[in-house]
């Protein structure tokens, strides 16, 4: 793997952790707070899933966000896959539709599981990257 390489995976962590931690709502969040921790959840996901893809099996470039799930749906099963989808749908109803109403509790379930998701996949990645960099020293 080139060293731009690596330094684009561990762009799209760097990403990936930093809009999670934009991702958060609490009793005095508003309709908009809770819309904005949805949205910065999906993307949160986007980078940290383009990561494990380009660490794990090389898939470099700039992916579509369908592209990208039909990818992971593939390489992670169909339970994640459909996870992904319905937060990229949360994301897309808190972004675009103004008859669209947060439920908090749906609300907070989704990003509790988003942010254990896009943990797990950092974490996955990073021992991708660690495993790559033993091999290339031999």
């Amino acid at each position: 793997m080139s060293d731009e390489s690596e330094q684009r995976i561990r762009d799209h962590v760097r990403l990936a952790k930093g809009l999670l931690k934009t991702a958060v709502i609490d009793s005095q969040s508003s309709e908009f707070d809770e819309r904005n921790a949805l949205s910065r959840a999906y993307y949160a996901m986007f980078h940290a899933s383009c990561a494990w893809l380009a660490a794990k099996f090389g898939v470099l470039g700039k992916l579509r966000h369908g592209d990208l799930l039909d990818e992971m749906h593939r390489r992670r099963g169909k339970e994640f896959g459909d996870f992904l989808r319905d937060v990229r749908g949360m994301r897309e109803a808190a972004d675009y539709r103004e008859d669209w109403t947060p439920r908090r509790l749906v609300s907070e379930d989704r990003l509790r599981k988003t942010k254990t998701q896009v943990l797990v996949l950092c974490q996955e990645t990073a021992v991708e990257l660690h495993r790559r960099e033993l091999h290339d020293r031999r």
